[in-house]
């Protein structure tokens, strides 16, 4: 667990939630999880996945991200996360998506303590053009008030354990961290360290996007059905057009200051990345 997420459950008074591992626990529960990265095309990935026959996903797209396991986020009771995947019959696979569970400490380890052997997707996108499209996100919703990305930027250090933002930012607190949620070598290797490498696929969104059909019938394979159907590809959840281009002077600043974390996402995945973000 970081000192950063030590520091809010402490400031806040968060208490561990229950697992679901108890004999208390009723009903099939997800055996693999979409665990972000926030507008990196997991909403897709959810909508494609969900079409093939031997897979259950919560349907409704105000379940698809139930994020369950999370400290400062989701749903809180068992059953009623439970009860999302109650219509899934004898369908061989269960799964959800939830964007909050690679960003927050906490969950890697709270999956895998209610579900040992589930399966992991993760999908990573350029982190410029990721936190860009989550500012364009928040603001066209209404949560980020601040009326540029610049000056987002600028004040994200002061919202880093700030207790107060925490608790009443009417959001996921760290959809508000849009440079320091896009440093992903800490989030894939805390679910390398807690899974595997076998049990967590990594999809890099822009080789996702040029062979969307190839992907799926990998994310198939990983999750051990049918790669032969072919689910409807479209785009989903797009991001709004109408903030135009990100600045190019924002731009390269952003870009030099990721350089040292995509540099060890390379080495951690054995990739070059630099090829396609920088």
């Amino acid at each position: 667990m970081s000192r950063l997420t030590k520091a809010v459950r402490k400031m806040l008074g968060v208490k561990r939630r229950h697992t679901g591992t108890s004999l208390e626990q009723k009903g099939r529960m997800p055996d693999f999880f979409i665990c972000g990265a926030a507008r990196s095309g997991t909403t897709s990935l959810w909508q494609y996945l969900r079409q093939h026959p031997d897979i259950y996903m919560p349907p409704a797209i105000e379940h698809k991200e139930p994020s369950y396991f999370c400290d400062l986020y989701g749903m809180k009771d068992w059953q009623a996360y439970l009860s999302l995947f109650r219509d899934a019959g004898n369908k061989k696979r269960l799964g959800e998506a939830s964007g909050p569970y690679l960003t927050s400490p906490e969950s890697a380890g709270r999956i895998k303590a209610a579900a040992p052997d589930a399966g992991i997707i993760i999908s990573l996108r350029n982190p410029v053009e990721r936190a860009w499209s989550l500012y364009k996100w928040m603001h066209t919703n209404g949560y980020e008030k601040l009326p540029s990305f610049a000056e987002a930027l600028a004040t994200e250090e002061s919202r880093l354990e700030n207790a107060d933002f925490i608790r009443n930012n009417g959001q996921y607190y760290y959809n508000f961290l849009y440079f320091h949620s896009g440093l992903y070598h800490d989030q894939v290797k805390r679910f390398f360290d807690t899974f595997g490498r076998d049990r967590v696929r990594v999809i890099i969104f822009e080789e996702f996007t040029e062979a969307p059909s190839e992907h799926i019938k990998a994310a198939y394979k990983f999750l051990e059905v049918d790669p032969a159907f072919s689910p409807a590809l479209e785009v989903h959840n797009a991001s709004d057009r109408a903030y135009g281009d990100l600045e190019k002077g924002l731009r390269i600043r952003l870009s030099e200051r990721y350089l040292g974390s995509i540099a060890q996402l390379e080495e951690l995945l054995g990739r070059n990345l630099r090829r396609l973000w920088v």
